[in-house]
């Protein structure tokens, strides 16, 4: 059996009270490599994610995102890789429409992406 991109699909249960708290969470780990806020407050569900647009700066950079977070309670979602977490039990979230696990996510926000 193959499994591409495990975590990727519907999420039940969501909320998006989640979605708003997930979505400071995961800006505020933001904030600890880059200048990073929400600037839209505006979101939409999608199968479960709410998207929300951000904007992340590192003085020299600056990149608009779109990131669809998952509704669930924080401790559902934020993947860091610690302890007894199971990448296989968390959703992912989508960044400009590419899934990721919370801690790969941070890191496809980097400001300087896209740039040629």
């Amino acid at each position: 059996m193959i499994f591409i991109n495990p975590g990727s699909g519907p999420v039940l249960d969501a909320t998006e009270a989640n979605a708003r708290a997930n979505i400071a969470a995961f800006v505020a780990d933001l904030s600890e490599l880059y200048a990073a806020r929400v600037t839209d407050g505006e979101s939409a569900n999608r199968d479960g994610r709410w998207a929300f647009s951000i904007e992340i700066a590192d003085g020299l950079h600056i990149r608009r995102a779109e990131i669809d977070m998952p509704g669930l309670p924080l401790e559902q979602v934020r993947y860091l890789g610690q302890g007894d977490q199971n990448i296989w039990d968390f959703p992912r979230l989508y960044v400009d429409g590419d899934s990721w696990v919370w801690e790969f996510a941070l890191s496809a926000c980097d400001p300087k992406a896209g740039d040629e």
